[in-house]
């Protein structure tokens, strides 16, 4: 046989698959250039109609396939609808259990409120919700506003949620029994602290639960072989850093780098290290921890135990230190011995707004909330609004991942027409 005939036949020579393998390469590699692609254009300024129905679409299919997978649970029948049964029951037939009925339904209702908006203020979804500057803080204030006002720490907090009508937001002192005299002892800094530690704490395992979704979807990455694309994306830019970018910019991607590396040879301990402290880079590290494939509990543990118990539980000592009249010159005081001015600075403010607050609190009067509390109601409103636009912009770009091959080639070329 000649040479010309032998030619044609040269590619069945080569290892079965090789070209099959090729293509599928290729193909990969040109639908995930594709999905970047649109997802670029998957925003209210380019294609708001598009965005709207793909967030649309992934919140029905989410709440859709996650509802079958309940009803269909045997602890649904067998655990969770009896429970919900008997306890409507019990809640809307008076008897001597009434009063534990309501006191635990409003510590379920505490619990969630507080959880939730943990989850909020880390699950990131386009930006990171600062539930904690909002919600949290704020509680803390009129805690120990509350118990100063009144000197006693013997009033209830589990009410403060914004599904409260009985507690507006703007109202600074909290509902408490306000009989006490001058000669009554003022609540104790550590007294304080424990009133405000349950929601701290719920709060900070809230946060904690937040991290769980980059380190599933990397883990999931990682156990098909490949790399989770925001991490890909993080790594890709770790890479790229050169001489030519800004100092800062330099030396956050170096701190990021040896994170990777500091949790991938100390595990538990490593990651309670970098959960411990404000870290704004700890999505890397979740993502990271899916990625190296480390073992659920050990990353959760620490992750609760450095986002809850360690970090919260200190902010929880500061804020109030800071907010309490009794503790507030010595933490003051402490500040002073690091940086003096602003020392000086910071205690004039923190005067300023609590005084301001206090005023707009009750400046309203009957008419209605004071300037002041109007204007922090507008700020959060503005603040939640721009939360929820993120977060629908990313939920319709995740979407993406799950088009179709064919429907991608049709969205692609025409990305601009809405």
């Amino acid at each position: 046989m000649s040479a010309t005939e032998a030619s044609p036949r040269t590619p069945h020579t080569m290892p079965p698959g090789t070209r099959v393998t090729v293509n599928l390469a290729d193909d990969a590699t040109a639908r995930r250039r594709q999905v970047r692609q649109l997802q670029k254009s998957i925003t209210f300024r380019k294609s708001p109609v598009t965005t709207l129905s793909f967030a649309l679409m992934a919140t029905m299919g989410f709440f859709y396939t996650r509802g079958i997978q309940i009803v269909t649970h045997w602890g649904f029948y067998m655990v969770a609808l009896p429970i919900t049964v008997l306890w409507a029951g019990l809640a809307h037939v008076p008897g001597p259990h009434s009063d534990v009925v309501a006191d635990t339904t409003l510590s379920l209702w505490f619990v969630s409120w507080w959880l939730g908006l943990g989850i909020l203020s880390s699950i990131g979804l386009g930006t990171g919700m600062q539930t904690g500057m909002l919600f949290l803080f704020p509680h803390i204030l009129k805690v120990v506003y509350t118990a100063e006002e009144c000197r006693t720490t013997d009033f209830e907090t589990r009410t403060n949620v914004w599904f409260n009508p009985d507690i507006p937001q703007s109202q600074l002192k909290l509902p408490a029994p306000c009989d006490a005299t001058d000669n009554t002892a003022m609540p104790s800094y550590l007294q304080l602290v424990s009133k405000v530690m349950a929601a701290s704490l719920i709060w900070g395992i809230g946060t904690a639960i937040g991290e769980i979704p980059p380190y599933h979807f990397a883990y999931l990455a990682a156990s098909k072989g490949e790399v989770d694309e925001e991490l890909q994306a993080e790594l890709d830019e770790l890479s790229d850093t050169d001489s030519s970018d800004e100092w800062s910019t330099r030396m956050f991607n170096d701190m990021k780098s040896w994170m990777i590396r500091f949790i991938k040879d100390n595990g538990f301990l490593g990651i309670y290290l970098m959960s411990a402290w404000p870290n704004a880079a700890f999505d890397l590290c979740g993502m990271c921890c899916g990625h190296f494939q480390m073992d659920f509990w050990t990353f959760f543990g620490a992750l609760v135990l450095g986002k809850a118990f360690t970090l919260r539980s200190i902010q929880a000592f500061c804020f109030v230190g800071i907010f309490s009249k009794q503790t507030r010159p010595q933490f003051i005081r402490a500040v002073g011995f690091v940086v003096p001015d602003t020392a000086a600075m910071m205690s004039d403010k923190i005067e300023e707004f609590i005084a301001s607050v206090e005023v707009g609190s009750s400046e309203g009067g009957g008419g209605g909330p004071g300037l002041v509390a109007k204007v922090w109601g507008t700020f959060i409103l503005a603040l939640i609004s721009y939360f929820l636009y993120h977060a629908i912009e990313a939920i319709a770009q995740e979407h993406v991942k799950s088009l179709s091959d064919d429907e991608l080639h049709a969205r692609v070329p025409s990305l601009h027409e809405d």
